[in-house]
């Protein structure tokens, strides 16, 4: 029964789609987020019969038919779309340099429909009310995931706060930190007092969970995430004012494991008292790192062969030598400059991250004191301080291919390209000058005489 309604909900997104692309675009990032969701309420229909790449050549095939004669808006023009761009042909000529398969590699395969659905975000939302409706989506479908987590883990069925048993405690605290800042900043933005209440009441929820994840680095992006939140609000210290006493609630409101969990950075044991050996086995990847770097500093050694070649590269090691285990690098920084080497390197962190923050900034200061634009303002900074909460995951993570991530510097741009439109708009209407109002003109002078 749950696979005929799933068939038959396809098929309306695929025949709304082909009218408004938007909503296929929307309804792609939604899935992509509440992926697991989908995966146990279709019993694994969706996954194996590559319903994603259905719904994309439906929204695909609607902008051609709907913008067809404004086709070359998708074109790559500002900074963050020539990154994404970039970045893509990095990860191809690194493959064909050091002889990878391209066609079917996960990797590209997954930054290539990260790179697509960017381009449909930004361009497709292009009103205020689409940008406000993408930001919605994410804080809605990551806080269901996170209100699963939450009950199942007070209800003892889960140990570890995530939506099922088999979803990555790391990526759903990357989903959640993520969302933080962004439900944080949209308090602020335009809309029905119950709104504002959800997204207000959603911050500590977000903090709660992914302290309750047991992800160290989920804690570092929740930290960062609730810093610039209380930097954005400086200026309107009252709601930093009535959220500090939840969000402190959260963080005190926590099982003993979690403090035990930070502490084993310096301890080395597990809150289930083994032996913990993240920290020797990531100071074991920088070292592994430093090799590939110094041997191939252009295009690397290729996407995911750091985990494939761990062994060539770590044979001195000692940590390698005692268990023989393959890693990836848990740094996207350090996975980039060796996978993708200093060209990836520097089109990744010099066009995308770079590029998002000029335009958040740019999007966040000229619709200062403009009511129909408030909203995309407050939008791109809180989707901005996102994409910087998992930058600060990242250090310590790889974590790369979440569609939160590209979902979110998608938002940015379109926030960013909604602004620049409507200026542009507004400086090409024609200025109209009033006419000057009637008034009382004395009459013409006259040699006429009237008598009596």
């Amino acid at each position: 029964m749950r696979e005929l309604v799933f068939i038959l909900w396809l098929i309306a997104v695929v025949v709304v789609s082909l009218r408004q692309p938007f909503f296929g675009a929307l309804v792609i990032l939604a899935h992509f987020v509440l992926r697991d969701v989908l995966i146990v309420e279709t019993y694994g229909y969706f996954i194996r019969n590559s319903n994603f790449e259905l719904i994309y050549v439906a929204t695909i095939v609607g902008v051609l038919l709907t913008r067809g004669g404004r086709i070359g808006e998708f074109m790559p023009r500002s900074q963050v779309d020539w990154g994404m761009v970039g970045f893509l042909l990095a990860m191809i000529c690194s493959a064909l340099v050091n002889g990878v398969r391209v066609l079917d590699h996960k990797y590209i395969d997954l930054f290539f429909k990260a790179t697509v659905l960017y381009f449909l975000l930004s361009r497709l939302a292009d009103t205020p009310r689409r940008v406000t409706i993408v930001a919605l989506t994410l804080v809605l479908a990551t806080g269901y995931l996170a209100y699963l987590a939450w009950r199942k883990y007070r209800a003892g069925e889960l140990h570890i706060a995530r939506p099922y048993w088999f979803s990555s405690f790391h990526e759903f605290g990357l989903q959640v930190i993520i969302t933080l800042p962004l439900a944080g900043a949209m308090v602020m933005g335009r809309f029905r007092l119950w709104v504002r209440l959800l997204l207000f009441a959603s911050i500590p929820l977000f903090v709660l969970v992914a302290l309750r994840s047991y992800s160290r680095s989920s804690y570092l992006g929740a930290g960062l995430g609730c810093v610039m939140l209380l930097w954005y609000y400086r200026r309107r210290w009252y709601v930093a004012f009535a959220a500090v006493p939840f969000i402190v609630y959260a963080i005190l409101h926590q099982p003993p494991r979690v403090q035990q969990r930070l502490e084993s950075i310096w301890t080395h044991k597990t809150p289930w008292g083994t032996q913990d050996t993240s920290i020797a086995m990531r100071i074991e990847q920088m070292h592994v790192a430093m090799r590939i770097i110094s041997q191939r500093p252009l295009l690397g050694i290729g996407p995911r062969q750091f985990l494939l070649q761990y062994g060539e590269y770590a044979a001195s090691e000692e940590l390698y030598q005692e268990t023989q285990w393959r890693y990836t690098m848990h740094s996207v920084p350090l996975l980039i400059l060796c996978e993708e080497g200093l060209i990836g390197f520097g089109v990744f962190y010099g066009l995308i991250v770079f590029g998002a923050l000029r335009g958040a900034r740019s999007a966040a200061i000229r619709s200062r004191g403009s009511p129909e634009l408030e909203t995309v303002g407050v939008v791109a900074a809180g989707a901005f301080m996102g994409y910087l909460a998992w930058c600060a995951y990242s250090l310590t993570t790889a974590a790369m291919w979440t569609i939160n991530i590209h979902g979110t510097v998608a938002l940015v741009e379109a926030a960013r390209r909604v602004v620049v439109a409507h200026f542009r708009q507004a400086a090409e209407e024609p200025a109209t000058v009033p006419a000057p109002a009637p008034g009382w003109a004395p009459s013409r002078p006259s040699t006429q005489v009237i008598f009596p």
